[in-house]
């Protein structure tokens, strides 16, 4: 009895199995390409764009690739500053599928054009970028006011979970020692918001994953989580999603000042920290780089529909739409200021 009836649950389940597959035609409108800007302008840094271009999602192999007289201006401020050079790079497109001959997907790298110009705009400018070339739209996106510096400092940090232990390595003449250990490390930061009275956003990171020194033997890692009562659902998002346009964006956290408008925070982060340190270690590698930015509001829209997009346990939803302030075309021209707090991470309890 019991075979019978796992055999008609085999059946009615390759039943069900053979009915979820079913094959759609695409009646609608293939639209055309476009052009797509993506550029973060940083107070005091030369202006950088990656332009590239659409192409139709059904096109399994298309191309990003710009047009080959693709030209791109940049304005501050209304006055026209002078053409953007091209220069040519590769990226590795992790977010869409090729196949290949046989049929097999994978993730090629692909070339994409990047324009620069030496000029450094300064808090408060606002930014164009235009980009033109044949049978194509001229698109532009342009900047809010790039945003001013933000306050911030490390107050502090705690130890828990602390465990080492050491080995010696070499012959008996000459023996050098190597430590292991496994920690947690809870940092706290302040932050002071800049406008009061106005929303601000802002975005912390400081999560590296593994490397090695330039010896090979020196190792670091640490993972942070970004668990703090300021990330939640209503004024962050994880960020922990594909990155299409070359923008340098890793998982990291994002707020905003809703909790403290005019006011200082301190924001705890914790981190699971591993190090491997010999006796001749640079003790420079063995620190960590926080990263804050204070965020347009053009940037952090991007961010949180990114997030909102990618979030792969609402199979259901509806599509959501990634934020773009590209006239005519694709993309993000955002703006940010940055700083860079640096802590040590200790090799002793």
């Amino acid at each position: 009895m019991k075979t019978n009836i796992l055999s008609i649950i085999t059946i009615v389940t390759a039943l069900f199995l053979s009915s979820c597959e079913k094959e759609i035609e695409f009646n609608g409108k293939e639209t055309d390409p476009k052009l797509v800007i993506n550029s973060l302008v940083s107070a005091g840094e030369p202006v950088k764009a990656n332009i590239s271009k659409s192409y139709f999602f059904l096109d399994n192999n298309g191309t990003t690739q710009a047009p080959d007289d693709v030209a791109a201006s940049l304005y501050v401020n209304g006055s026209l500053i002078g053409e953007m050079t091209s220069h040519f790079d590769t990226v590795w497109n992790n977010g869409v599928w090729h196949y290949d001959e046989d049929g097999n997907p994978y993730h090629p790298y692909r070339l994409t054009t990047i324009f620069t110009n030496d000029y450094r705009p300064q808090i408060g400018d606002v930014v164009k970028i235009t980009a033109s070339a044949n049978g194509y739209d001229e698109v532009e996106g342009t900047t809010s006011p790039l945003p001013n510096a933000v306050t911030c400092t490390v107050v502090g940090s705690k130890i828990t979970n602390w465990y080492s232990w050491g080995d010696d390595y070499g012959d008996d003449n000459e023996k050098d020692s190597v430590l292991h250990t496994d920690y947690n490390l809870e940092v706290t930061i302040e932050i002071t918001d800049p406008n009061p009275g106005k929303t601000d956003f802002f975005r912390i990171s400081a999560d590296r994953g593994s490397l090695y020194a330039d010896d090979g033997m020196n190792y670091a890692s640490y993972f942070a989580q970004y668990n703090d009562p300021i990330f939640t659902s209503l004024t962050s998002t994880d960020n922990d999603f594909v990155d299409f346009s070359d923008l340098n964006l890793t998982p990291e956290g994002v707020f905003t000042d809703l909790l403290f408008d005019g006011k200082s925070y301190q924001l705890k982060i914790p981190f699971s920290v591993s190090i491997v340190k010999y006796d001749d270690a640079d003790p420079d590698f063995f620190r960590i780089a926080f990263t804050v930015e204070h965020l347009s509001r053009e940037y952090y829209n991007y961010l949180n529909t990114c997030n909102q997009g990618d979030d792969f346990m609402q199979i259901w939803a509806e599509p959501i739409q990634t934020y773009s302030n590209v006239k005519n075309g694709y993309g993000l021209v955002g703006s940010r200021t940055v700083d860079t707090l640096w802590v040590p991470l200790p090799t002793e309890e």
